[in-house]
């Protein structure tokens, strides 16, 4: 049913004013995708602004396509924190990494290796938030592997009879 007599005022995108128009012209507009069912409507004889999707009059006009015109607002929540790495974890790695790869005396940091990454392994069990299992574990197994190498190394010299040797040598000098 068209009351085509009936007046309206509508809000336009720009959020100013308009009208009255007549339904018949709100229809046009309607083709022509100059309104939706979004923009807001008064009656002539109202007081109230609804969108034109809420008055049965315009309902047969407006697309099918159209969007709710009462929507939830949805709440944005911010992502969840990244975890962070275990600096323990961390450290028992490359302190492991050190100890195997390095001369020089750093094969004393072997043991430090594996207690931090054992330390780690207890606090990521008690921290889930915690990554870094697979630091620690590295941390724990490259310095057993450095220790089993300089436990060889020096296993290898002493059986060896020119270090002997040598080593009796360098004692008695220092007998001297």
């Amino acid at each position: 049913m068209r009351h085509s007599a009936s007046m309206y005022k509508i809000i336009g995108a720009d959020q100013k004013e308009y009208g009255p128009v007549s339904a018949d012209q709100l229809r046009q507009w309607i083709t022509e995708g100059r309104v939706n069912g979004q923009t807001k409507v008064q009656a002539a004889d109202a007081t109230e602004w609804k969108a034109m999707a809420d008055i049965p009059e315009f309902f047969g006009v407006l697309p099918k396509t159209q969007p709710a015109t009462h929507t939830t607002p949805t709440t944005i929540h911010p992502l969840p924190a990244q975890p962070g790495n275990s600096q323990m974890a961390i450290w028992s790695m490359i302190s492991g990494l050190c100890s195997l790869l390095c001369c020089c005396g750093f094969w004393a940091v072997a043991p430090l290796a594996i207690v931090l990454g054992a330390v780690a392994l207890s606090q990521l069990k008690n921290h889930p938030e915690l990554t870094g299992r697979g630091f620690a574990i590295t941390g724990i197994v490259v310095g057993v592997l450095a220790l089993l190498c300089w436990a060889v190394f020096w296993l290898i010299c002493f059986s060896s009879p020119d270090f002997m040797q040598g080593f009796r040598n360098a004692m008695q000098q220092q007998q001297q």
